[in-house]
């Protein structure tokens, strides 16, 4: 499971059956710059819907327009039967969202008929203020929207380190920036600055010319111009 962004997850009174050419999807604003890898509908199906497709679009007016940005295809079987429950769809490649951009999720299957279908739970009055429900009858070509919101949550990837523990040289010499693109958790004592500018100093943190510093469960950003940066967990 990833990191949590954005979502509308209360208050469902309805549903929405999508098979053949009628397609369900859902506008949301994204409420900071972030990568989406995933995101949870609350759905079901009935019978056997076919392949299930959810992607990601751009908006325009606040419908749905172009190529998908990032999809993901699964077998409709593979859905909560019956009865709604919320369901993980992870895309085949994530995509970078900017903030205060409307999106669309989109979901359309392959076959299906109203005893065979995807259902999504939604609120006829919606209270989702940052999007809408919108729906095609004609496999995408034209969107209608609505004053009703569907159920959904959007996530990022989790946050990934490398837990380093014992003793370490570093910065010997060094002069340029180094940039170290996975956060670092750093554990135990380190020999820190040797020639690096008469030393770091590092607010909260000892102040090293050649001993020893212990840095404790800090994840290290880029070190670089005589300084550390880092990130409390």
């Amino acid at each position: 499971m990833g990191v949590l962004q954005d979502s509308y997850t209360t208050g469902d009174d309805s549903r929405y059956q999508g098979y053949g050419n009628r397609w369900p999807g859902q506008t949301f604003t994204a409420s900071s710059s972030y990568t989406i890898e995933s995101v949870d509908l609350l759905c079901y199906r009935n019978g056997d819907p076919g392949t299930v497709t959810v992607s990601l679009y751009a908006t325009s007016s606040s419908l749905p327009t172009g190529s998908p940005l990032a999809t993901m295809t699964m077998t409709g079987t593979d859905l909560p039967l019956d009865a709604a429950d919320w369901h993980s769809f992870t895309f085949d490649a994530t995509y970078g969202l900017t903030n205060g951009t409307e999106y669309a999720i989109v979901v359309h299957c392959t076959g299906g008929d109203s005893s065979n279908d995807f259902n999504w739970r939604y609120k006829i009055t919606g209270a989702y203020a940052d999007g809408r429900f919108v729906y095609s009858t004609d496999g995408g070509s034209g969107w209608t929207g609505a004053a009703s919101d569907a159920l959904f949550k959007t996530y990022s990837p989790s946050a990934s380190y490398i837990e380093l523990t014992g003793s370490f040289g570093v910065a010997v010499g060094l002069d340029g920036i180094l940039a170290i693109s996975t956060a670092l958790e750093l554990t135990g004592s380190f020999n820190v600055a040797i020639g690096f500018s008469g030393g770091l100093t590092i607010s909260g943190f000892p102040t090293n010319s050649g001993g020893l510093g212990v840095v404790t469960k800090t994840r290290v950003i880029a070190i670089g111009n005589n300084a550390l940066y880092y990130e409390d967990k």
